[in-house]
């Protein structure tokens, strides 16, 4: 019986291309990679060959350790989709990204190699604190629009939600005071970078955040089936909708990161419950190993 090919997702739990472009080689040459269900524990083997994989979608605030060694990771995956993050959020809230002009430039190396239409700009999320205003993000979008022109269509935006581990962490690490906003001024704040999303040739698009869909701002569909089938001319995929949280309109993607395993140092950070603990996990990580998300399991390390 014939099987469709998958999407990988590379990843939303982590940024693989920052921290684990040498891992992520080894897997795809020995074409197969252990993946750990964040929930259950349960590990299951997935292919990475081509006649398995129709295409992979990465993501990441740093693409260059990546980009130093593109030519490898197309010998072994040729269909690459970009979801790359820019937004200038001062390091007391984001430690390890990089600045802007050097995220501008590896971006548009990226559409320059691939196209516009294989890369889409992040924005996201969007952090007002008291020190941290709507005017400073929106100034920040504004010359990274200016500066992005031309090299995509696109740009993802989403509010951060306060989810109790932000929250945590937002107290222990950092004197900042998140602000809340109402839905109402949320619309008004979206509305304004749409305008300038839209002078600049870009469509802004909300991810997960429903309320803000209208005529001028698109619902988000981080991976989308039919656009990836378009793009790569092949049909060979399942383009069934599978929902990661609420407002997600995403397909159906196999993600092979793990939490808690990005270094960034992200506050606002979704996938980590503490950056220490992210630290950790790289010290005791070996490229070798097959899967990401076993740190302390010795054991099972090993024998990935």
């Amino acid at each position: 019986m014939h099987t469709v090919k998958h999407i990988i997702s590379a990843s939303r739990r982590t940024d693989i291309p920052a921290f684990f472009t040498d891992w992520f080689i080894k897997r795809l040459e020995e074409g197969s990679v252990l993946v750990k269900n964040p929930y259950s524990g349960r590990v299951r083997e997935v292919s990475l060959l081509p006649a398995h994989v129709h295409s992979i979608v990465l993501w990441s605030k740093d693409f260059r350790p990546l980009l130093r060694r593109i030519d490898e990771v197309e010998k072994h995956a040729p269909n690459l989709f970009f979801h790359f993050t820019t937004t200038g959020i001062p390091k007391a809230l984001e430690q390890q990204t990089p600045d802007m002009k050097d995220a501008v430039k590896d971006f548009i190396f990226i559409s320059n190699r691939y196209s516009p239409g294989h890369i889409i700009w992040r924005f996201d999320p969007v952090v007002i604190t008291d020190r941290l205003p709507f005017e400073f993000y929106e100034d920040n979008f504004a010359r990274l629009a200016g500066a992005l022109k031309g090299h995509t269509t696109e740009c993802y935006f989403s509010f951060m939600e306060p989810y109790k581990k932000v929250l945590r962490n937002f107290g222990k690490y950092t004197d900042h005071k998140l602000v809340e906003l109402s839905t109402e001024k949320r619309q008004e704040y979206a509305g304004r970078l749409s305008a300038i999303a839209e002078k600049n040739g870009m469509k802004l698009v909300a991810c997960c955040n429903e309320y803000l869909v209208n005529g001028d701002i698109g619902m988000a569909k981080c991976i989308d089936g039919e656009r990836l089938a378009r793009l790569f001319k092949d049909m060979d995929l399942s383009t069934k909708p599978a929902p990661t949280r609420k407002g997600c309109g995403c397909a159906q993607a196999i993600d092979i990161g793990a939490y808690d395993t990005c270094a960034h140092g992200c506050l606002y950070c979704y996938a980590n419950s503490d950056k220490e603990k992210a630290k950790r996990f790289l010290k005791s990580f070996h490229s070798e190993w097959k899967g990401l998300g076993f740190e302390g399991e010795k054991t099972e390390g090993e024998l990935f």
